[in-house]
């Protein structure tokens, strides 16, 4: 097989970044800071000046890396907690788009991951609009996975193929979580066959719960009952002693905001 020239290496390298800049923010971030790309200095300096600087660093102690950013660092590992779920999940007929983000969202609560912020109240509860159109193109760029969307008349349903690298993320999730792993598998193991409304139901009233705990509102059951019917009409679906059950599972099961 031919090597691939300087040039030749260059221009992909350059197209690949072309591509990820193309897609968001978040995902241009992660993949500079995966490949440890400058990406000022490989606009401010000509190919002719790369080559010089890559024969002097052959002989002279290497640089340190540009330090990756809170914000990227926070993206991948996200990025690396969601691989786990999809990777558990993934063959599961009740695994879809929807279930996909409120295991995300459960997971990072358990995790402390501090991604609050990204998430808005939606019809089907807690979302990260932002983060779930990335999370699938990051999961083919990294090989992980590839997203398909199966139609079945009116009704669409996302289905995650493993890739070839998709073991690959797990030396990341061995570093990041192995303090919270027991919780995690619980959490993926519990709602593994259950279908997206338990999930949805479970992962609103987190919401709803650390919410009120974290205003000056004095926290009551009836009032987590009324926060979480207010959050959308939708919520009408649920009848309220199922509501009070899942009240009552979360406490069982300790699965409850912890404000610091």
């Amino acid at each position: 097989m031919n090597k691939k020239s300087s040039k030749e290496r260059y221009m992909s390298r350059m197209h690949d970044i072309a591509d990820s800049v193309s897609l968001n923010e978040d995902s241009a971030d992660l993949f500079f800071a995966e490949e440890g790309i400058d990406i000022e200095q490989y606009v401010s300096k000509g190919l002719e000046q790369i080559k010089t600087l890559q024969k002097k660093n052959e002989t002279s102690v290497s640089k340190p890396k540009k330090e990756t950013s809170p914000k990227s660092k926070l993206y991948f590992k996200r990025a690396v907690l969601a691989a786990e779920i999809a990777s558990q999940l993934c063959d599961e007929p009740t695994f879809g788009h929807v279930k996909f983000q409120k295991m995300v969202y459960l997971s990072e609560q358990i995790c402390e991951l501090r991604a609050d912020a990204n998430y808005s109240k939606q019809v089907a509860g807690p979302y990260d609009r932002k983060f779930m159109h990335s999370i699938d193109s990051q999961f083919k760029r990294q090989k992980w996975f590839e997203v398909k969307i199966e139609k079945k008349g009116n009704y669409s349903k996302y289905k995650y193929n493993p890739l070839e690298n998709v073991d690959k993320y797990k030396k990341y999730y061995s570093s990041y979580y192995s303090s919270f792993d027991n919780d995690i598998q619980w959490l993926i193991n519990t709602f593994k066959k259950r279908k997206t409304n338990d999930v949805e139901l479970i992962a609103t009233l987190f919401y709803c719960w650390k919410e009120i705990k974290e205003s000056s509102d004095s926290f009551s059951e009836t009032l987590l009952i009324e926060r979480f019917y207010k959050w959308s009409k939708e919520k009408g679906k649920f009848s309220q002693n199922t509501v009070q059950n899942g009240i009552k599972w979360m406490r069982d099961n300790k699965l409850i905001p912890e404000i610091v």
